[in-house]
């Protein structure tokens, strides 16, 4: 049996360690959001949002904002392991952040990028790494490729027979960050000559064709994003695309400004995280160096005045 003394202790958290299974276990059951409610939003033209999020804490912070959609983006590898590249990001690193991802409870659905390496040595290969992904948690519920602009890329084989074996999945064109060294570096694509933009539309409604239920548009002139998504049937998800696509995608480090340096034109700063943690974290240790904290009473627990006189005198007679 427990004493009264312990049963008061149930629920209170004594470390700074939160558990996060109990947190989960005890979260009221909800509906996760599914394809068939994405696409319902999408033909009621309201705007779906959509944020990345890479461990518990921020899929926590993108479940409580109710976002439709959280993308657990291979944008991890800079945004959180301190990589200079998304191609330097293994399989087995970004499963690690799936995981701590789906473990936030929430509606939100989720998808997650197919790193790169993870399908470009084979079909097979990609189509049971993609598997490994969704077996991970029945939370994640698609995935998203990036695509080139050729018509015969590999990359729109592989969607093929990814929806050919049932799964969902997102494209992603225009620019592409794996294939950032073949765009010539981070630019806007599609602006340039009507013959780029054209290939843009076209890759579109291929990926349509083959099943995708929704596309991202990253860093392509607003008007050619408009096109393309007036003339597709599947939700466009912009990054850098403008307000004519059917949703808006942005990285959580970018929206709450939590890594120094430049950011795109394409996002806006919601809150400044690295100037407010800076401060708070300078505030802590000079608090520690000063001695304010932690404060006796407020910051410490209590011991019974018998049992400290009884520790007292049993370690002077040692």
């Amino acid at each position: 049996m427990w004493s009264n003394g312990m049963i008061r202790c149930i629920g209170r958290r004594w470390y700074s360690l939160q558990n996060s299974s109990a947190v989960a276990a005890t979260a009221k059951a909800v509906h996760q959001l599914t394809v068939k409610d994405i696409m319902a939003k999408y033909h009621r033209r309201n705007p779906i949002s959509m944020v990345t999020a890479y461990d518990y804490i921020t899929a926590s912070w993108a479940q409580n904002a109710n976002s439709d959609m959280i993308l657990v983006g291979d944008s991890v590898a800079m945004c959180s392991l301190g990589y200079e590249s998304t191609t330097q990001l293994s399989l087995d690193e970004f499963q690690y952040h799936v995981g701590a991802v789906c473990r936030a409870p929430g509606p939100a659905f989720v998808v997650v990028d197919m790193p790169f390496g993870s399908f470009e040595r084979s079909i097979s290969d990609g189509i049971g790494n993609a598997f490994q992904l969704l077996h991970l948690n029945p939370k994640v519920q698609a995935v998203k490729v990036e695509c080139g602009l050729s018509q015969d890329d590999y990359s729109l084989e592989y969607i093929k027979e990814l929806v050919r074996r049932g799964i969902s999945v997102i494209g992603h064109i225009g620019l592409t960050p794996q294939r950032v060294h073949s765009l010539g570096g981070y630019k806007a694509q599609g602006g340039q000559q009507s013959t780029d933009a054209v290939a843009l539309y076209n890759v579109s409604q291929t990926l349509q064709q083959i099943g995708c239920f929704g596309i991202v548009l990253e860093c392509i002139p607003h008007k050619i994003s408009s096109v393309i998504t007036d003339k597709l049937h599947i939700p466009t998800i912009g990054i850098g695309a403008g307000p004519d696509t059917s949703g808006q995608v942005l990285v959580q480090s970018d929206v709450l400004g939590m890594l120094p340096g430049h950011k795109p034109k394409f996002v806006k700063m919601f809150a400044d995280f690295k100037k407010d943690a800076v401060s708070a974290l300078s505030q802590y240790v000079q608090e520690v160096h000063d001695k304010s904290f932690p404060h006796i009473g407020h910051h410490t627990f209590k011991v019974n005045d018998e049992v400290y006189q009884d520790f007292i005198s049993k370690i002077d007679t040692e």
